[in-house]
C-alpha cells in the first residue's frame, strides 16, 4: 500500500517538472526567438504586444430605450455630436517649419469651437490617461457640437482627437416634464442583473424612466476605445475604434403622446406668468391623449434633489379643487331629477348655516342653475347638496372619473403582467367616510372643500369625459413602441376608464357643457371673451392651509373651441396668497391663444 503511494508521488512530480520544463523553454523562445515577430492580424511584435497592457474606452451610448414625442423628436436619449480626446501617443511627434505651423493653427481653431484657450486644451489633451468627452462646463455632461462643428472638427485631423456621436440622455436644463422622471445609480441585484453591461448601470428611479424601465433596458453599451501601453499612451498607430452591440432591433423606441413643441411653449408661458407651484395639462379631446403636461416647479433630472420635492409631478397629485367641483355637484342634481338647469334660486350672499356664504358675503340676488353656475354661487350649490345624499354625490364623482386612477394600462403586453405608464397618479378623495351623512360634510364638499382632493390630470379628463356624452376615456400618454430599425413592435390604442357606478346621461353632459360656456360668456371667465377661439370653462378657488398658513389654490379647467372641440386643458396654481389674483383664468387663456396659434388661427365664435 504505502508501495502504491509512495509510486503515485514520483510520477506527480515527474509530470510537474516537465510541465515547468516546457513552460520555460517556451518563455525562453518567445523572449529570444520571436520578440521582433509581427504578431499575425496586427502591426506589432510581440514585444510591442507585450507592452500593450489594457484598452481605455468611453461609453457613447448605454443602450438605453429612447422616449420621444408624438412627431418623433426626441424626450430622453438624443444623439448629439461631441469631441472626444483620447491619450496621445508616446511622443507627439512635431513637423518643423510650416507642418508645425499649421499644427498649432489647428489647434487654435479646436480650442475655438471647443470655447477655451489653447493652453487649456493643450493642458487636459497632453495630461490624458483615460479618453475624455470634452465636457460642456454646466456640469451637464459631453459639450454639444453642431453638425458643422462636428465636421470641422473631423477636417481638422488633429491626433487622438475625433468628433463622435453621443446619446445624451437628457439636455441639462429644468423644465416641466416631471413625467419623463430621472435615472440614478443601480444597486446590489440592480446591477448583477443588468443587461448593459455598464459598469455602473443606471435605472429608472421616477416616470415613465421608472415604468417603463423593462422596455428601456439594452443589451450592451456603444463605446470608442483605444489601445494603450503601460505608461497609459496610445500605442503608435493605433485606430481608435468605436465597438456597438449590433443588435438592429435594441434598443427600443418608445413613442409617447406628448408635442414637444407645445410642452416647451406651455412651460415659457408658465415661467413667464411666476407660478411657484401647481400643473398645466392639455389634453386632445377627441382621442383623450395628453398632448402636453407641464408641473411646477420646474425640475432637472440630471440634479435630482430627493428633499427638494420638484421632480413631483404635480399633475398627478390630489389637490383641493375648490368650484370645479360644483360640474359634480349639478351632475348628480340633474341625475337624480332635483333640479334643472332654469330653476330659480335666491342668494342673500350667506347661507345661513354651516358658515357658508358667497366670497366677500356679496348677493346675487334671483338667479337660475344655469346662472349660479356661471357665476360659483356657493348658495346655489349649498340648496343642492341638502337635497343630495353623500352616496350620489360619490358615485356621480366616480362615474365621471374623479376619486380613482383614471390613467391608461394594458395587462399582459409587451411580455409585462402590467404596464401603466402613469403609475405614480394618486387616485384623490370625494369623502374619507360617507358616514355619518351629514349635512354641513355634504355642503363643503359640493363646493370642492373639505375632503375632495383632484389631480389636475383628473380635472382635464373631467372635461374630456363631458364632451364624449359622459364616456370615461384612460388618458393615455404612450402610444407605441417599435425596434431601432423603425419597425413597429407594438401599438397601444387607447381605451375607456368605465366606473362600476356607471356614467351619466350624455344629455347631462350637453346641459353641462353648455353651462361651462355660460361662465365665459356671462360669468366669472369674462376676461375669455376676446379670445381667437369661443371657449367653455369653469373657475375654481379652493381654501387650504398650508403649515397653519391660509392659502388658495385656483383653478380653471375647460374646452375650446366651442363649436368643434380640440383641447381641454386645466390649469391649477397652488398655494398662493389668499388675495392674489385669479391668474388660473388668465393662464387658461394663454394656452388657448398659443394653441389657436399652432392650429393656424381662429375658427368662428
Amino acid at each position: 500500500m504505502h508501495k502504491l503511494i509512495h509510486t503515485r508521488i514520483f510520477w506527480g512530480c515527474l509530470i510537474l517538472c516537465m510541465l515547468l520544463a516546457g513552460l520555460m523553454i517556451r518563455l525562453a523562445w518567445v523572449q529570444l526567438l520571436l520578440k521582433d515577430s509581427v504578431v499575425s492580424g496586427t502591426r506589432y511584435t510581440v514585444a510591442q504586444m507585450a507592452e500593450l497592457q489594457s484598452e481605455r474606452e468611453t461609453v457613447l451610448d448605454s443602450g438605453r430605450g429612447r422616449l420621444y414625442d408624438k412627431h418623433g423628436r426626441a424626450l430622453a436619449g438624443e444623439t448629439v455630436w461631441t469631441a472626444a480626446l483620447f491619450p496621445p501617443e508616446e511622443e507627439l511627434h512635431r513637423h518643423h517649419g510650416a507642418g508645425e505651423y499649421n499644427d498649432d493653427q489647428q489647434l487654435h481653431r479646436l480650442a475655438e469651437i471647443l470655447g477655451v484657450s489653447y493652453s487649456q486644451l493643450q493642458a487636459r489633451r497632453l495630461g490624458l490617461k483615460e479618453p475624455l468627452l470634452w465636457p460642456s462646463g454646466q456640469g451637464t455632461g459631453p459639450l454639444a457640437l453642431t453638425l458643422p462643428q462636428a465636421r470641422e472638427v473631423e477636417a481638422l485631423a488633429i491626433e487622438g482627437v475625433r468628433a463622435l456621436p453621443f446619446a445624451r440622455r437628457y439636455n441639462g436644463s429644468a423644465s416641466g416634464r416631471q413625467w419623463l422622471g430621472y435615472l440614478s445609480e443601480a444597486s446590489g441585484e440592480a446591477v448583477t442583473q443588468s443587461p448593459t453591461g455598464l459598469r455602473i448601470p443606471r435605472t429608472g428611479t421616477d416616470g415613465l424612466e421608472k415604468t417603463l424601465e423593462p422596455l428601456l433596458q439594452g443589451v450592451g453599451h456603444t463605446e470608442a476605445v483605444a489601445q494603450v501601453d503601460a505608461r497609459g499612451k496610445r500605442v503608435p498607430g493605433s485606430p481608435i475604434t468605436v465597438k456597438a452591440p449590433g443588435n438592429p432591433y435594441y434598443p427600443l423606441s418608445l413613442y409617447t403622446t406628448i408635442d414637444l413643441k407645445l410642452q416647451e411653449s406651455i412651460e415659457q408661458l408658465a415661467a413667464e406668468a411666476g407660478v411657484k407651484e401647481g400643473a398645466i395639462v392639455v389634453m386632445d379631446s377627441r382621442s383623450g391623449d395628453i398632448a402636453a403636461m407641464v408641473s411646477l416647479p420646474f425640475y432637472n433630472p440630471q440634479q435630482v434633489s430627493p428633499q427638494g420635492g420638484e421632480w413631483n409631478n404635480r399633475a398627478l397629485q390630489a389637490a383641493a379643487p375648490g368650484s370645479i367641483f360644483k360640474i359634480v355637484t349639478a351632475a348628480a342634481a340633474l341625475e337624480a331629477g332635483l333640479t334643472t338647469p332654469e330653476e330659480p334660486f335666491f342668494c342673500a350672499g350667506a347661507y345661513g348655516k354651516y358658515g357658508l356664504s358667497c366670497p366677500h358675503g356679496k348677493g346675487h340676488g334671483a338667479l337660475t342653475l344655469k346662472q349660479g353656475f356661471a357665476v360659483s354661487c356657493n348658495t346655489v350649490f349649498a340648496t343642492l347638496a341638502e337635497r343630495l345624499s353623500g352616496l350620489k354625490l360619490q358615485a356621480t364623482a366616480l362615474a365621471l372619473g374623479l376619486g380613482r386612477s383614471i390613467g391608461w394600462q394594458e395587462e399582459n403586453t409587451l411580455g409585462l403582467p402590467l404596464l401603466r405608464p402613469l403609475a405614480g397618479e394618486q387616485p384623490g378623495t370625494i369623502f374619507t367616510t360617507l358616514l355619518p351623512d351629514d349635512g354641513g360634510a355634504r355642503v363643503q364638499t359640493a363646493i370642492g372643500q373639505r375632503d375632495v382632493r383632484i389631480t389636475p390630470l383628473q380635472a382635464a379628463n373631467l372635461v374630456v369625459t363631458l364632451l364624449h356624452g359622459g364616456e370615461v376615456r384612460a388618458p393615455r400618454i404612450l402610444e407605441r413602441v417599435a425596434f431601432a430599425n423603425g419597425q413597429t413592435l407594438k401599438e397601444l390604442p387607447g381605451h375607456l376608464a368605465p366606473a362600476p357606478e356607471g356614467r351619466i346621461a350624455p344629455a347631462t353632459a350637453r346641459v353641462l357643457l353648455g353651462m361651462m360656456r355660460s361662465v365665459v360668456t356671462e360669468g366669472t371667465g369674462r376676461m375669455l371673451k376676446p379670445a381667437a377661439w369661443p371657449l367653455a370653462g369653469k373657475s375654481g378657488t379652493a381654501q387650504t392651509l398650508v403649515h397653519g398658513t391660509p392659502r388658495n389654490n385656483q383653478w380653471f379647467i375647460g374646452y375650446g373651441p366651442v363649436d368643434h372641440p380640440k383641447y381641454a386643458v386645466s390649469v391649477a396654481i397652488e398655494n398662493v396668497a389668499p388675495d392674489s389674483p385669479q391668474a388660473a383664468t388668465r393662464l387658461f387663456g394663454q394656452v388657448f391663444e398659443l394653441l389657436s396659434g399652432l392650429e393656424g388661427g381662429s375658427t368662428g365664435a
